[in-house]
């Protein structure tokens, strides 16, 4: 297969119980951009693109990663592959893809069952990006996801064209492009997004934000922190339905850069170098 299949994590759409409160915390206590209601979803935007977060009030919509493709020949080569390697696939209706804001689709599921979509041409918008409050975000940038079945989901990232790049105990960081990673996933005992996490300008946002929501009584998961693996620094704040939502900035470049993964002991040093602790999320806790 070729290298050049995935570009980027494009948008995560999630279901909620109460709609008007995810609205809230995406807009005024996140800082995201709001682009209006449909029937029974809100969305926000992070950046260039037209939407990069979605809420539906469907449960039956469940959660889904949006993840760009480089062509169509791309989107063939990838759900071949799928196919051989009997991953659950199947391409989108025309009604699936417009509410996606994408040209095409192929739905499909990891080992663990998450759902990804893999999409060509997520629409962009020609209006500035401009954000609810001044909260420092510039893009969606990576996504932590809770794996039941780490060799099996390991096997469908490297099919659609990622690497891991470093382990820490059995937590996989996988690069798609220059970046460290774009996604990690988490050993767990049932499936599902973890973290949303959103790239800010500079560590003094991070900082900002952390203050921001202890004011507001956001609740703070773990951080501000720093992982020792990508050296990204992080803000951990508890979303809605249970999903965290980050603030991140600083990782890691490596590039194209050629060397086996490295493998980091399942510890707190290895998951924070600051020291921030995760109580409760046992996904981001230490033994």
């Amino acid at each position: 297969m070729s290298k050049m299949l995935i570009t980027s994590i494009c948008y995560v759409r999630l279901a909620v119980p109460e709609l008007p409160a995810a609205a809230r915390f995406a807009g005024e206590m996140f800082g995201l951009q709001s682009v209006g209601n449909g029937e029974g979803e809100i969305a926000f935007r992070s950046d260039n693109r037209f939407r990069t977060v979605s809420f539906s009030s469907d449960a039956r919509e469940g959660a889904s990663i949006g993840v760009e493709v480089w062509s169509e020949e791309a989107l063939n080569e990838i759900e071949q592959a799928l196919r051989k390697r009997d991953f659950v696939v199947s391409r989108a209706t025309p009604e699936a893809c417009r509410t996606r804001y994408v040209r095409m689709a192929l739905l499909a599921q990891d080992g663990s069952g998450n759902a990804i979509d893999l999409v060509l041409r997520p629409a962009q918008s020609g209006r500035r990006y401009f954000p609810s409050r001044d909260a420092g975000i510039t893009t969606l940038h990576n996504i932590g996801l809770r794996s039941t079945e780490p060799a099996r989901d390991c096997e469908f990232w490297a099919t659609v064209g990622a690497q891991v790049r470093d382990w820490v105990g059995d937590i996989a960081y996988l690069q798609i492009d220059d970046y460290h990673h774009r996604v990690a996933l988490y050993p767990s005992d049932r499936n599902g997004l973890l973290y949303a996490a959103f790239e800010v300008e500079a560590l003094d946002n991070v900082m900002q934000n952390s203050y921001f929501m202890q004011e507001s009584q956001v609740r703070i998961v773990q951080g501000p922190g720093r992982e020792p693996a990508s050296e990204q620094m992080f803000l951990h704040v508890e979303g809605p339905a249970g999903i965290i939502f980050s603030y991140v900035s600083g990782m890691a470049q490596p590039g194209a850069m050629r060397r086996p993964a490295r493998q980091f002991p399942l510890a707190l040093e290895s998951l924070c170098s600051w020291g921030s602790e995760s109580k409760d999320v046992a996904e981001l806790r230490a033994p």
